[in-house]
């Protein structure tokens, strides 16, 4: 007999950091909504990981080592291929949902979905910390509320954290995480989706955002490739694969680059 299908597939790439691995996959247990499903993919793997995901994972969750080259492009891409949830989330080792945060999730996308709404974003919480310490060290939380934000300001640059937003699978028919950039994959996959289905924002959400500003490079996005020059090259690499729909868009664009000490004419965007 077949196995029904959960409602969400919950994407977690991981890369060796087993405390905060165990930390995100425990606020996935403490949901108070539970017909998921985890899949968390691995791009190396030590002993500390393998025994989060075998305290953690429930029997109808799945734990894959990948080969290949490290990075979570690729680990998102083989993911997918597994995901068998009709609503596709994507939650980073380090960062967290609040007990709430599927349950309200899905009753927007339920609400949602008659009218042919098939990306949903929601607020979110920055909550800073100091992970030198054991246990880690909260410093503070800020709430950031989107409902004001211009969605197709998206082409210009991305403003929606890769856990406050929802997917129906249907939306991801055909689209990968490109592993060739070494920054802002998130935003080029999220571009491709808008393609075809904007995202819509909903009010509330508890997806938590967590940086660690005291530790540089113990989040992804604060390593040498993330910030060096090839930054820009993945930002013109993300404009010329999507140009942008309107000429205010266009503008926004120059103007970003422009800060960062790139000019160019404003028919290039």
């Amino acid at each position: 007999m077949s196995t029904p299908h959960p409602v969400f597939s919950v994407i977690v790439t991981t890369h060796l950091r087993a405390a905060l691995l165990d930390r995100a996959l425990r606020s996935l247990r403490e949901q108070s909504f539970q017909d998921f499903e985890t899949i968390v993919v691995a791009d190396a793997l030590d002993a500390e990981t393998a025994a989060v995901c075998a305290r953690q994972l429930r029997p109808q969750d799945v734990f894959v080592k990948r080969s290949g080259a490290p990075g979570p492009a690729r680990s998102r891409n083989l993911a997918l291929q597994l995901a068998r949830g009709e609503w596709v989330t994507f939650l980073d080792d380090d960062d967290t949902y609040g007990p709430g945060h599927l349950v309200t999730a899905l009753a927007h996308a339920r609400l949602q979905a008659p009218n042919g709404v098939r990306v949903l974003f929601s607020d979110f919480d920055i909550l800073t910390e100091d992970r030198s310490k054991a246990p880690v060290v909260p410093q503070g939380r800020a709430r950031i509320a989107l409902g004001t934000q211009a969605v197709d300001s998206l082409y210009a640059k991305n403003f929606i954290p890769n856990n406050a937003l929802v997917f129906h699978r249907q939306a991801l028919e055909g689209c990968e995480v490109d592993p060739h950039l070494k920054s802002q994959e998130d935003w080029d996959f999220l571009l491709a989706v808008c393609a075809r289905h904007l995202p819509v924002h909903y009010a509330g959400g508890e997806a938590v955002v967590h940086k660690d500003y005291v530790n540089p490079g113990t989040r992804r996005g604060n390593s040498e490739a993330a910030n060096d020059t090839s930054v820009v090259l993945d930002f013109l690499h993300v404009y010329k694969r999507w140009p942008a729909p309107t000429p205010e868009l266009k503008a926004q664009r120059q103007e970003l680059l422009k800060s960062a000490g790139l000019a160019l004419p404003l028919e290039w965007f």
